[in-house]
């Protein structure tokens, strides 16, 4: 039987808990989830005093080839490896078209008696 860990973190939403007043938090499974895809979604310098960044965004309009779709692969599971050590990736799927990158991320939560999980990000070109 695996150990079982509270993890929570503050809901991206920022709503207000509707009784206490207090803003809402994720848990679990969810707080994970919402922690992987900020984690792959976050540019270069848009956190202040930091360089982690998925540069994913910059990626969008470069020519995707087989070398590139390789190494955005490798880099998102580095990524996560490195500053999301409550997770172990186990798959990167990008499916690339004109103007849509969608990435498909599975991973298992570490010290959690959870089934494996899927987080999928969609970014689009806006320019």
């Amino acid at each position: 039987m695996k150990k079982t860990l509270k993890i929570t973190d503050l809901d991206y939403s920022f709503r207000a808990h509707p009784v206490t007043g207090n803003l809402m938090l994720k848990s679990g499974a969810d707080a994970i989830k919402q922690s992987v895809k900020t984690l792959v979604l976050l540019n270069m310098f848009e956190k202040p005093f930091s360089t982690i960044s998925g540069n994913i965004t910059n990626k969008l309009f470069n020519d995707f080839n087989y070398a590139l779709e390789n190494q955005t692969k490798s880099d998102i599971k580095k990524l996560l490896e490195i500053y999301e050590k409550r997770v172990e990736v186990t798959e990167v799927n990008l499916n690339v078209n004109e103007n849509t990158l969608n990435i498909s991320i599975i991973y298992t939560i570490l010290g959690e008696d959870v089934p494996e999980q899927e987080v999928s990000i969609e970014v689009t070109r806006s320019r």
